[in-house]
């Protein structure tokens, strides 16, 4: 199923077999509406893909094989995502984001534009980390030019500052304060 957007005005794109575009929710099932799916020019799209309905993303967006975005996503110009990623539901991803592969993106995060998110790196949304001040539907909030280094994990409701960066393999608890650089 190719985007009406793609299909009509016969953009150059790129979408591989076996790819489903505008998949309804559960929710959407059970409406008389169905949200669909608007996908920028230039995409790259890999095998296996799933794409859910009340999906926007912007131009030149490039993912890998396996990549599963939800619903109510919006996804800005020149984000590309590695192989194996989950974009949960309700995510706003800005303007030039690199996600690395295997990569889950929970609920409620909001990206920030020109952000790197190496490989394996795991955000946390389970409340093992002992944190009353997390509001209910606080998702991850990563500033504008943050950098996750690989395999680096993320704690529930953290807020990672512009330009900040988390090394590989930290596990961080609590937010991460502008440009700084370190274990948190």
């Amino acid at each position: 199923m190719i985007p009406d957007n793609l299909q009509n005005n016969q953009m150059p794109f790129r979408i591989q077999q076996s790819t489903l575009i505008g998949l309804p929710s559960p929710g959407a099932l059970r409406s008389d509406h169905f949200p669909g799916v608007r996908i920028g020019s230039e995409p790259s799209i890999g095998m296996h893909c799933v794409i859910y309905g009340n999906v926007f993303i912007g131009d030149r967006f490039s993912c890998g094989d396996n990549v599963f975005i939800r619903d109510s996503t919006a996804i800005g110009d020149g984000v590309r995502i590695g192989e194996w990623s989950f974009i949960d539901s309700d995510v706003v991803i800005a303007d030039s984001v690199t996600i690395g592969n295997e990569v889950w993106i929970p609920r409620f995060t909001r990206i920030g534009s020109d952000v790197v998110i190496g490989s394996g790196v795991r955000f946390v949304m389970d409340q093992i980390f002992p944190q009353p001040r997390i509001q209910k539907n606080r998702g991850t909030i990563l500033e504008d030019g943050c950098v996750l280094e690989n395999n680096a994990v993320i704690g529930p409701g953290v807020c990672v500052g512009t330009g900040a960066r988390v090394p590989e393999g930290s596990v961080v608890t609590g937010d991460v304060p502008a440009d700084n650089y370190g274990d948190q």
